[in-house]
Protein backbone atom coordinates (compact mmCIF):
# COMPACT_ATOMS: atom_id res chain seq x y z
CA UNK A 1 0.00 0.00 0.00
CA UNK A 2 1.66 3.46 -0.74
CA UNK A 3 1.02 6.18 1.27
CA UNK A 4 -2.27 7.74 -0.22
CA UNK A 5 -3.72 4.37 -0.15
CA UNK A 6 -3.37 4.88 4.12
CA UNK A 7 -4.13 8.09 3.87
CA UNK A 8 -7.86 7.69 1.93
CA UNK A 9 -8.37 4.32 3.95
CA UNK A 10 -7.89 6.37 7.29
CA UNK A 11 -10.45 9.16 6.00
CA UNK A 12 -12.91 6.79 4.56
CA UNK A 13 -12.81 4.94 8.21
CA UNK A 14 -13.28 8.45 9.91
CA UNK A 15 -15.52 9.88 7.90
CA UNK A 16 -18.14 11.09 9.57
CA UNK A 17 -17.17 11.27 12.98
CA UNK A 18 -14.26 13.92 12.53
CA UNK A 19 -13.60 16.59 10.68
CA UNK A 20 -10.37 19.63 10.85
CA UNK A 21 -11.93 21.19 13.38
CA UNK A 22 -11.93 18.50 15.91
CA UNK A 23 -10.01 18.90 18.95
CA UNK A 24 -7.79 16.01 20.14
CA UNK A 25 -10.38 15.16 23.36
CA UNK A 26 -12.97 15.22 21.08
CA UNK A 27 -11.07 12.71 19.13
CA UNK A 28 -10.48 9.78 21.78
CA UNK A 29 -14.49 9.92 22.36
CA UNK A 30 -15.06 9.75 18.05
CA UNK A 31 -12.24 6.83 17.81
CA UNK A 32 -14.98 4.91 20.30
CA UNK A 33 -17.81 5.64 18.31
CA UNK A 34 -15.76 4.36 14.90
CA UNK A 35 -14.80 1.30 15.94
CA UNK A 36 -18.47 0.50 17.42
CA UNK A 37 -20.39 1.73 14.74
CA UNK A 38 -17.86 -0.40 12.69
CA UNK A 39 -18.23 -3.50 15.07
CA UNK A 40 -21.99 -3.28 14.49
CA UNK A 41 -21.67 -3.16 10.84
CA UNK A 42 -19.70 -6.55 11.33
CA UNK A 43 -22.16 -7.88 13.84
CA UNK A 44 -24.94 -7.16 11.71
CA UNK A 45 -23.15 -8.56 8.26
CA UNK A 46 -22.56 -11.95 10.02
CA UNK A 47 -26.10 -12.27 11.28
CA UNK A 48 -27.10 -11.61 7.12
CA UNK A 49 -24.80 -14.27 5.85
CA UNK A 50 -25.77 -16.71 8.17
CA UNK A 51 -29.76 -16.33 7.78
CA UNK A 52 -29.89 -15.06 4.23
CA UNK A 53 -28.80 -16.82 1.11
CA UNK A 54 -27.92 -14.68 -2.21
CA UNK A 55 -28.70 -16.64 -5.04
CA UNK A 56 -26.93 -18.43 -7.08
CA UNK A 57 -26.24 -17.44 -11.09
CA UNK A 58 -25.64 -20.28 -12.62
CA UNK A 59 -25.84 -24.18 -12.08
CA UNK A 60 -21.93 -24.94 -11.57
CA UNK A 61 -22.12 -26.74 -8.27
CA UNK A 62 -18.81 -24.97 -7.47
CA UNK A 63 -20.72 -21.94 -6.91
CA UNK A 64 -22.57 -23.87 -4.94
CA UNK A 65 -19.49 -24.50 -3.04
CA UNK A 66 -18.80 -20.86 -2.89
CA UNK A 67 -22.62 -19.89 -1.54
CA UNK A 68 -22.26 -22.27 1.10
CA UNK A 69 -18.96 -21.75 2.84
CA UNK A 70 -18.55 -17.21 1.46
CA UNK A 71 -19.84 -14.71 3.61
CA UNK A 72 -22.26 -12.42 1.30
CA UNK A 73 -19.25 -9.74 0.59
CA UNK A 74 -16.79 -12.32 -0.89
CA UNK A 75 -19.24 -14.77 -2.47
CA UNK A 76 -20.47 -11.68 -4.57
CA UNK A 77 -16.70 -11.20 -5.03
CA UNK A 78 -16.73 -14.87 -6.83
CA UNK A 79 -19.95 -14.25 -8.54
CA UNK A 80 -17.96 -11.69 -10.71
CA UNK A 81 -15.75 -14.32 -11.81
CA UNK A 82 -18.40 -16.51 -12.81
CA UNK A 83 -20.30 -14.10 -14.97
CA UNK A 84 -16.49 -13.17 -16.60
CA UNK A 85 -16.19 -16.54 -17.23
CA UNK A 86 -18.50 -16.02 -20.15
CA UNK A 87 -16.02 -14.00 -21.75
CA UNK A 88 -13.10 -16.70 -21.73
CA UNK A 89 -12.63 -19.13 -24.21
CA UNK A 90 -10.18 -21.79 -24.90
CA UNK A 91 -7.44 -21.16 -27.76
CA UNK A 92 -5.11 -24.00 -27.25
CA UNK A 93 -4.64 -27.36 -24.96
CA UNK A 94 -1.73 -29.14 -24.66
CA UNK A 95 -1.45 -32.41 -22.23
CA UNK A 96 1.80 -33.37 -20.92
CA UNK A 97 2.56 -36.82 -18.06
CA UNK A 98 1.39 -35.16 -15.21
CA UNK A 99 -0.27 -31.78 -16.05
CA UNK A 100 -2.20 -30.18 -18.87
CA UNK A 101 -1.76 -26.73 -20.44
CA UNK A 102 -4.29 -24.29 -21.48
CA UNK A 103 -4.37 -20.67 -23.46
CA UNK A 104 -7.17 -19.01 -22.25
CA UNK A 105 -8.01 -16.12 -24.34
CA UNK A 106 -10.51 -12.83 -22.55
CA UNK A 107 -12.96 -10.53 -24.70
CA UNK A 108 -13.12 -7.46 -23.27
CA UNK A 109 -14.95 -4.26 -23.93
CA UNK A 110 -14.52 -0.54 -22.08
CA UNK A 111 -17.59 1.90 -22.42
CA UNK A 112 -18.91 0.19 -25.62
CA UNK A 113 -15.64 -0.38 -27.42
CA UNK A 114 -13.88 -3.48 -27.87
CA UNK A 115 -10.21 -3.40 -26.38
CA UNK A 116 -7.33 -5.99 -27.26
CA UNK A 117 -7.63 -9.67 -26.16
CA UNK A 118 -5.54 -10.83 -23.35
CA UNK A 119 -3.65 -13.90 -23.22
CA UNK A 120 -3.46 -16.18 -19.61
CA UNK A 121 -1.57 -19.68 -19.04
CA UNK A 122 -3.73 -22.17 -16.84
CA UNK A 123 -1.74 -25.33 -15.85
CA UNK A 124 -4.19 -28.28 -14.80
CA UNK A 125 -3.25 -31.34 -12.58
CA UNK A 126 -5.50 -33.73 -13.04
CA UNK A 127 -4.54 -35.90 -9.76
CA UNK A 128 -4.78 -32.78 -7.20
CA UNK A 129 -7.49 -31.60 -9.39
CA UNK A 130 -5.67 -27.93 -8.96
CA UNK A 131 -5.02 -25.13 -11.55
CA UNK A 132 -2.09 -22.21 -11.52
CA UNK A 133 -3.03 -19.55 -13.47
CA UNK A 134 -0.83 -16.67 -14.73
CA UNK A 135 -3.09 -13.76 -13.49
CA UNK A 136 -2.12 -14.90 -9.91
CA UNK A 137 -5.74 -13.36 -9.07
CA UNK A 138 -5.80 -16.06 -6.38
CA UNK A 139 -2.13 -15.98 -4.94
CA UNK A 140 -3.19 -12.28 -4.51
CA UNK A 141 -6.71 -11.92 -3.66
CA UNK A 142 -8.00 -14.85 -2.26
CA UNK A 143 -10.71 -15.43 -5.18
CA UNK A 144 -10.03 -18.29 -7.56
CA UNK A 145 -10.14 -16.51 -10.95
CA UNK A 146 -12.53 -17.15 -14.24
CA UNK A 147 -9.44 -18.83 -16.31
CA UNK A 148 -9.20 -21.55 -13.33
CA UNK A 149 -12.97 -21.90 -13.63
CA UNK A 150 -13.44 -22.38 -17.13
CA UNK A 151 -10.62 -25.20 -17.24
CA UNK A 152 -12.34 -26.82 -14.03
CA UNK A 153 -15.61 -26.96 -16.37
CA UNK A 154 -13.72 -28.33 -18.86
CA UNK A 155 -12.20 -30.61 -16.87
CA UNK A 156 -15.05 -31.95 -15.45
CA UNK A 157 -14.15 -30.87 -11.77
CA UNK A 158 -17.85 -30.16 -9.66
CA UNK A 159 -15.85 -29.47 -6.93
CA UNK A 160 -12.69 -27.65 -5.83
CA UNK A 161 -10.21 -28.95 -3.49
CA UNK A 162 -10.52 -27.30 0.04
CA UNK A 163 -7.32 -24.96 -0.59
CA UNK A 164 -9.41 -23.13 -2.58
CA UNK A 165 -11.64 -22.23 -0.29
CA UNK A 166 -10.00 -20.13 2.54
CA UNK A 167 -10.92 -19.76 6.11
CA UNK A 168 -10.25 -16.25 6.22
CA UNK A 169 -13.93 -15.49 3.92
CA UNK A 170 -15.62 -18.23 5.61
CA UNK A 171 -18.91 -17.53 7.84
CA UNK A 172 -18.88 -20.60 9.67
CA UNK A 173 -16.26 -19.72 11.95
CA UNK A 174 -16.25 -18.74 15.59
CA UNK A 175 -14.68 -15.31 15.92
CA UNK A 176 -13.02 -15.17 19.23
CA UNK A 177 -12.14 -11.18 18.65
CA UNK A 178 -15.91 -10.82 19.66
CA UNK A 179 -15.19 -12.46 23.40
CA UNK A 180 -12.74 -9.80 24.23
CA UNK A 181 -13.98 -6.73 25.78
CA UNK A 182 -12.81 -3.60 24.15
CA UNK A 183 -12.98 0.26 25.23
CA UNK A 184 -16.58 0.93 23.48
CA UNK A 185 -18.43 -2.33 24.75
CA UNK A 186 -20.65 -2.37 27.46
CA UNK A 187 -19.14 -5.45 29.60
CA UNK A 188 -22.71 -5.27 31.62
CA UNK A 189 -24.79 -6.16 29.62
CA UNK A 190 -22.71 -8.70 27.99
CA UNK A 191 -22.17 -11.74 30.78
CA UNK A 192 -20.49 -13.73 28.22
CA UNK A 193 -17.35 -11.43 27.90
CA UNK A 194 -17.19 -11.36 31.36
CA UNK A 195 -16.80 -14.93 31.52
CA UNK A 196 -14.72 -15.29 29.26
CA UNK A 197 -12.63 -13.21 30.70
CA UNK A 198 -12.59 -14.80 33.97
CA UNK A 199 -11.74 -18.01 32.67
CA UNK A 200 -9.10 -17.06 31.03
CA UNK A 201 -7.86 -15.49 33.75
CA UNK A 202 -7.93 -19.06 35.40
CA UNK A 203 -6.17 -20.63 32.66
CA UNK A 204 -3.40 -17.78 32.84
CA UNK A 205 -2.75 -18.64 36.56
CA UNK A 206 -2.91 -22.48 36.59
CA UNK A 207 -0.62 -22.80 33.41
CA UNK A 208 2.00 -20.24 35.22
CA UNK A 209 2.43 -23.10 37.92
CA UNK A 210 2.34 -25.98 35.79
CA UNK A 211 4.50 -24.48 33.20
CA UNK A 212 7.51 -24.62 36.13
CA UNK A 213 7.59 -28.79 35.71
CA UNK A 214 7.29 -30.90 32.61
CA UNK A 215 5.92 -34.07 34.01
CA UNK A 216 3.08 -31.63 35.51
CA UNK A 217 2.82 -29.36 32.24
CA UNK A 218 2.05 -33.11 30.59
CA UNK A 219 -1.08 -33.75 33.21
CA UNK A 220 -2.45 -30.18 32.82
CA UNK A 221 -2.69 -30.94 29.02
CA UNK A 222 -4.35 -34.35 29.85
CA UNK A 223 -6.80 -33.08 31.91
CA UNK A 224 -7.81 -29.94 29.31
CA UNK A 225 -8.12 -33.11 26.87
CA UNK A 226 -10.66 -34.11 29.12
CA UNK A 227 -12.39 -31.33 29.62
CA UNK A 228 -12.15 -30.54 26.25
CA UNK A 229 -14.62 -33.91 25.50
CA UNK A 230 -16.57 -33.44 28.39
CA UNK A 231 -18.09 -29.76 27.30
CA UNK A 232 -17.79 -31.19 23.44
CA UNK A 233 -14.37 -29.14 22.43
CA UNK A 234 -12.86 -31.24 19.02
CA UNK A 235 -9.48 -29.83 17.99
CA UNK A 236 -10.67 -29.95 14.30
CA UNK A 237 -12.66 -27.14 14.99
CA UNK A 238 -9.93 -24.85 14.95
CA UNK A 239 -9.03 -26.17 11.24
CA UNK A 240 -10.50 -24.94 8.39
CA UNK A 241 -14.41 -25.43 7.43
CA UNK A 242 -15.10 -27.31 4.06
CA UNK A 243 -17.77 -28.92 2.27
CA UNK A 244 -18.66 -31.35 0.52
CA UNK A 245 -21.16 -31.34 -2.31
CA UNK A 246 -22.79 -28.74 -0.20
CA UNK A 247 -22.62 -30.37 3.01
CA UNK A 248 -20.54 -28.65 5.85
CA UNK A 249 -18.07 -30.80 7.61
CA UNK A 250 -14.63 -29.85 9.23
CA UNK A 251 -11.21 -30.56 7.63
CA UNK A 252 -9.56 -32.84 9.87
CA UNK A 253 -5.93 -32.45 8.45
CA UNK A 254 -6.30 -35.57 6.22
CA UNK A 255 -5.88 -33.78 2.86
CA UNK A 256 -2.68 -34.99 1.68
CA UNK A 257 -2.57 -32.41 -1.14
CA UNK A 258 -1.87 -29.67 1.33
CA UNK A 259 1.05 -31.23 3.87
CA UNK A 260 1.38 -29.71 7.00
CA UNK A 261 4.38 -28.03 7.72
CA UNK A 262 6.63 -29.01 10.77
CA UNK A 263 6.82 -26.22 13.31
CA UNK A 264 9.51 -23.53 12.78
CA UNK A 265 9.28 -24.22 9.35
CA UNK A 266 8.25 -21.55 6.78
CA UNK A 267 7.40 -23.18 3.17
CA UNK A 268 4.67 -20.61 2.69
CA UNK A 269 6.06 -18.74 -1.15
CA UNK A 270 5.61 -14.97 -0.91
CA UNK A 271 4.62 -13.33 -4.53
CA UNK A 272 5.68 -9.94 -5.62
CA UNK A 273 2.83 -7.74 -6.07
CA UNK A 274 1.62 -7.28 -9.21
CA UNK A 275 3.32 -4.63 -11.82
CA UNK A 276 1.22 -1.86 -11.88
CA UNK A 277 1.23 1.48 -14.39
CA UNK A 278 2.66 4.26 -12.34
CA UNK A 279 1.26 7.84 -12.39
CA UNK A 280 3.14 10.51 -14.38
CA UNK A 281 5.59 10.49 -17.71
CA UNK A 282 6.80 7.46 -18.26
CA UNK A 283 10.18 6.77 -18.23
CA UNK A 284 11.29 7.54 -22.09
CA UNK A 285 15.01 7.53 -23.83
CA UNK A 286 14.97 11.15 -24.88
CA UNK A 287 17.87 13.36 -26.28
CA UNK A 288 19.34 15.69 -23.93
CA UNK A 289 20.18 19.04 -24.27
CA UNK A 290 24.27 20.21 -23.80
CA UNK A 291 23.45 22.37 -20.24
CA UNK A 292 21.68 19.58 -19.34
CA UNK A 293 24.58 17.03 -19.66
CA UNK A 294 27.19 19.28 -18.09
CA UNK A 295 24.98 19.32 -15.17
CA UNK A 296 24.39 15.90 -15.10
CA UNK A 297 28.41 15.31 -15.37
CA UNK A 298 29.17 18.03 -12.37
CA UNK A 299 26.90 15.77 -10.07
CA UNK A 300 28.46 12.85 -11.10
CA UNK A 301 31.62 14.47 -10.68
CA UNK A 302 30.97 15.86 -7.57
CA UNK A 303 29.52 12.54 -6.07
CA UNK A 304 32.47 10.49 -7.15
CA UNK A 305 34.94 13.39 -5.11
CA UNK A 306 32.62 12.55 -2.12
CA UNK A 307 32.91 9.15 -2.04
CA UNK A 308 36.76 9.01 -2.16
CA UNK A 309 37.98 7.21 1.33
CA UNK A 310 39.88 9.31 3.29
CA UNK A 311 43.00 7.70 2.58
CA UNK A 312 43.40 8.40 -0.94
CA UNK A 313 41.62 12.15 0.37
CA UNK A 314 45.04 12.81 1.88
CA UNK A 315 46.90 11.85 -1.04
CA UNK A 316 44.58 13.67 -3.20
CA UNK A 317 44.75 16.95 -0.87
CA UNK A 318 48.72 16.94 -1.26
CA UNK A 319 48.33 16.52 -4.98
CA UNK A 320 45.92 19.51 -4.80
CA UNK A 321 48.85 21.70 -3.28
CA UNK A 322 50.84 20.69 -6.05
CA UNK A 323 48.31 21.42 -8.72
CA UNK A 324 47.89 24.91 -6.71
CA UNK A 325 51.91 25.43 -6.96
CA UNK A 326 51.72 24.91 -10.56
CA UNK A 327 48.67 26.30 -11.72
CA UNK A 328 49.98 29.64 -9.82
CA UNK A 329 53.35 29.83 -11.69
CA UNK A 330 51.34 29.22 -14.40
CA UNK A 331 49.46 32.31 -13.95
CA UNK A 332 52.34 34.56 -13.10
CA UNK A 333 53.72 33.68 -16.23
CA UNK A 334 50.60 34.03 -18.73
CA UNK A 335 50.88 37.64 -16.67
CA UNK A 336 54.50 38.48 -17.61
CA UNK A 337 53.57 37.29 -21.09
CA UNK A 338 50.98 39.49 -21.48
CA UNK A 339 53.28 42.67 -19.93
CA UNK A 340 56.14 41.72 -22.64
CA UNK A 341 52.88 41.58 -25.36
CA UNK A 342 51.77 45.07 -24.37
CA UNK A 343 54.98 46.08 -24.55
CA UNK A 344 55.68 44.58 -27.33
CA UNK A 345 52.55 46.07 -28.78
CA UNK A 346 53.38 49.76 -27.95
CA UNK A 347 57.02 49.79 -29.28
CA UNK A 348 55.82 48.99 -32.65
CA UNK A 349 53.18 51.48 -33.15
CA UNK A 350 55.73 54.21 -31.61
CA UNK A 351 58.06 52.96 -34.45
CA UNK A 352 55.54 53.36 -36.76
CA UNK A 353 54.40 56.56 -35.70
CA UNK A 354 57.51 57.95 -36.19
CA UNK A 355 58.55 56.37 -39.79
CA UNK A 356 54.85 58.27 -40.76
CA UNK A 357 56.22 61.52 -39.53
CA UNK A 358 59.66 61.18 -41.23
CA UNK A 359 57.38 60.37 -44.28
CA UNK A 360 55.33 63.30 -43.94
CA UNK A 361 58.20 65.49 -43.44
CA UNK A 362 60.08 64.57 -46.52
CA UNK A 363 57.50 65.29 -49.11
CA UNK A 364 56.17 68.53 -47.26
Amino acid sequence: MSTTHRSEGMNAFFDGFINSTTTLQQFVVQYDNAVRVKAQKEIEADFSSMNTTIACGSQSPIERQFQVEYTHAKFEEVQTEFHSRMNCFIKDTLKEDLRNHYTIKEERMWEGNRLPDKFYEVQFHPLTQTSTCSCQLFEFRGIICRDSLLVFGQEDVYSVPSQYILRRWSKNIRRRHTLITASYSNSTNEPRMERYKLLCKRFYEIAEVACESEVASTELEKEINCLGKKFGFSSSMTNNIISDAGQLRYDTGACTSIPHSPVGTSDVLVHSPATVKRKGRPRTIRLKSTIEKRTQRKKSALFTKTSIPPTEQCGERASNVVERDDHAQFQADSIQLSQDTEMGHFGFLSLLSAVHNNFDNNFS
